[in-house]
């Protein structure tokens, strides 16, 4: 068993959901965090120590918290910009809260959350081509972005709205990003026959690859989380749905273990400890059973989370839900671990919290044995009239440039808590 520790950073001035990011944007070797409210109406950028760099106001409106942002080094000068959608345009703006660039209206319409540009990613898409931003735009268009912002493709014939993350990986070893994504009718309404979905697979140059009904593999119009990578250790990408199973790249299920699980929601996965594929764990944000799930890259259930602490909450209407899932290697000599931690919910008040509640979690850390390595437990608290949709973007890098991993944990009070492992 490992000691973990825990501080606490910067505040955020809201519950971030979808909309967080870390990078550094000014240079000096430690990040910063950049957020946008629950419209995606404001973007702050915050360091490490709390200070706010800068805050701009935007033109999206949502109303959901899933407007996206990027912090990514587009021009490779050391210092990261930031890349955010402002209604139907993508604008750029560096750590000092300059616009670099900004695109022409491209959006023409706005999904189930009022958004016009619900995804972006930064994607290495063609020779001779720095960094491409990748924007899904509402309507059913994913369009690749050069460093002035001009079109190096577009792809054309998706459904309205977008899940909920763009998905990159060099799939077939050329040295590029194929990009993944789902496509929905209505993101959030429930399937049925006017409301369907598919998983999608771009080349990097935006052809097709792969365009597979969600419906039938599972009753939903989307998965929450997709990861690819060579699971099962036969020298092929394979796809990893985060309902449980695998499928090879032109849709065929080589495993499937999702009727072992309830709702799984997000994926974390690191190298096998025999060298052969890669084992996986899967958390689950809605149901009761703790069946989040270890397992081998061909499918073996390792474990469990059922035998894990899971008390009640002080109040009868809040429960403990699993977070996003993490694989971190502390450091160059340390062997990887997952990590996931609890969030509290609230039954029956909908996604805004009527009232301030204090409460206490714990996060815990597992080896690719399915051993448990030890646990950290922390304070939380939800604010009064904050929105909590239960899916903020954890991170896992060296935030503090100390060369050691960090998670960047979002708490539910609005100020980031970083994870070490002591020693």
């Amino acid at each position: 068993m490992f000691d973990y520790l825990t501080t606490t950073a910067a505040g955020l001035g809201c519950y971030p959901n979808y909309s967080f990011d870390i990078g550094d944007v000014d240079g000096d070797g430690r990040m910063e965090f950049a957020r946008l409210d629950t419209a995606g109406n404001q973007l702050a950028v915050i360091s490490l120590d709390g200070g706010t760099l800068f805050e701009r106001r935007l033109e999206n409106n949502g109303n959901w918290g899933t407007a996206p942002l990027r912090v990514a080094d587009l021009d490779h000068d050391g210092r990261c910009e930031i890349i955010v959608p402002s209604g139907p345009r993508v604008m750029v703006f560096d750590g000092a809260g300059r616009p670099l660039a900004k695109t022409a209206a491209i959006g023409t319409h706005k999904d189930a959350y009022g958004i016009s540009i619900p995804l972006l990613d930064v994607a290495r898409t063609a020779p001779g081509h720095g960094p491409a931003i990748i924007a899904a735009l509402a309507g059913g268009t994913v369009r690749a972005l050069g460093a002035n912002l001009e079109t190096l493709w577009e792809t054309g014939g998706f459904k309205r709205d977008f899940g909920h993350e763009l998905h990159l990986a060099d799939v077939d070893g050329d040295g590029f990003d194929e990009i993944a994504f789902c496509t929905a009718d209505d993101i959030n309404q429930p399937p049925g026959p006017a409301n369907s979905g598919d998983l999608v697979l771009l080349d990097h140059d935006g052809s097709v690859l792969l365009r597979m009904p969600v419906a039938d593999h599972i009753h939903d119009t989307h998965f929450d989380d997709i990861a690819m990578a060579d699971f099962m250790g036969d020298g092929t990408s394979q796809i990893l749905l985060e309902k449980g199973f695998l499928v090879d790249l032109a849709g065929n299920v080589l495993w499937d273990l999702s009727g072992r699980m309830e709702h799984g929601q997000w994926i974390a996965h690191a190298p096998a400890p025999d060298g052969k594929g890669r084992v996986g764990f899967i958390s689950e944000l809605w149901g009761g059973a703790k069946k989040s799930m270890m397992f081998t890259g061909r499918g073996q259930k390792i474990m469990d989370i059922q035998g894990f602490p899971w008390p009640a909450l002080p109040e009868p209407d809040m429960d403990r839900l699993p977070s996003r899932c993490h694989a971190v290697r502390w450091d160059a000599q340390s062997d990887p671990e997952f990590f996931f931690a609890q969030q509290a919910h609230i039954r029956g008040e909908g996604h805004c919290n009527t009232r301030a509640r204090h409460f206490q979690l714990e996060g815990f850390f597992m080896d690719m044995r399915g051993n448990r390595t030890g646990a950290v437990r922390f304070d939380d608290s939800r604010v009064q009239g904050w929105f909590y949709n239960g899916e903020t973007h954890s991170k896992v890098a060296d935030v503090d440039g100390d060369g050691r991993q960090e998670i960047v944990f979002p708490r539910q009070d609005g100020r980031v808590m970083l994870i070490r492992r002591a020693g």
